[in-house]
């Protein structure tokens, strides 16, 4: 087994990123990857004087590339507050991969307002507000990039203004709580109506494939400006060095083949 590094230097070793996302895909101009960053995507999001059946119909994201919505929908508040109002498109960039993209926004206040823009280059599921009703709010955006597991994002508010974080933010939160040489594999499993998250545990030592250090279970506090893992409780489990493989050797059956 690989030797454990302080806390501190398997966080940068990972290379997470202080915020979420770490890149764009599909850039206003129509190219991939082409140079913009996520203030030009922000910018190319404009809900002034949109309607709420605008979000179904037509690409809320100015770019010179294939934009098509793949769905929409609309999350109603058990207060006054304004609803929040979705669409997940389909960006086919000049140059490069099919990419999706999460428009999120209220459109009810005063002002209209962005709360989300963002793109993965895996997939998007519908928005679940997970919490409300009790003076907290949060909705769940679950997400994925393709080979890099979560890409879920978390808005919640206190009342008091939006704020969000990340699967990538929060794994580094459970790394933190883990014993030396364990790292948090993904996809985490969120359960945000419960206050609470599970995935596997890998080593330093494990390959790509296989998780083999346990399972960790996790549990949220919300505060007014924030969502943060209260604590964590994790089983390490002991592997036996026995790998049990099976090939086949013609329809009729299969041969074992034992390694230690």
């Amino acid at each position: 087994m690989a030797t454990a590094a302080p806390a501190s230097a398997q966080v940068a070793e990972r290379e997470i990123p202080d915020e979420y996302p770490v890149y764009e895909f599909v850039c206003p101009d129509g190219g991939y990857q082409s140079g913009c960053d996520a203030s030009d995507i922000e910018r190319a999001v404009d809900l002034e004087g949109v309607q709420a059946a605008d979000f179904a119909q037509r690409c809320l994201y100015r770019t010179e590339a294939e934009c098509s919505v793949i769905a929409s929908g609309q999350v109603n508040r058990a207060t006054d507050d304004p609803a929040l109002h979705w669409q997940i498109l389909g960006l086919q960039p000049s140059d490069g991969p099919y990419a999706e993209m999460l428009v999120l926004g209220e459109i009810g206040g005063p002002l209209p307002s962005t709360l989300l823009s963002q793109q993965v280059d895996g997939y998007f599921d519908p928005p679940v507000a997970a919490r409300d009703g009790d003076g907290r709010f949060i909705l769940h955006v679950p997400a994925r990039n393709r080979g890099l597991g979560n890409a879920d994002l978390m808005l919640f508010t206190s009342g008091d203004g939006w704020n969000w974080t990340s699967a990538e933010e929060i794994m580094r939160q459970i790394d933190r709580l883990l014993p030396q040489g364990f790292w948090t594999a993904s996809p985490v499993g969120f359960n945000f109506r419960e206050g609470s998250a599970f995935a596997l545990v890998r080593r330093d030592s494990d390959a790509g494939c296989c998780a083999t250090g346990g399972v960790v279970n996790v549990d949220f506090e919300q505060t007014d400006h924030s969502l943060n893992v209260s604590r964590v409780s994790f089983t390490r489990t002991q592997p036996v060095g026995e790998v049990h493989e099976a090939f086949p050797e013609d329809p009729s059956g299969m041969v074992e083949d034992d390694a230690g």
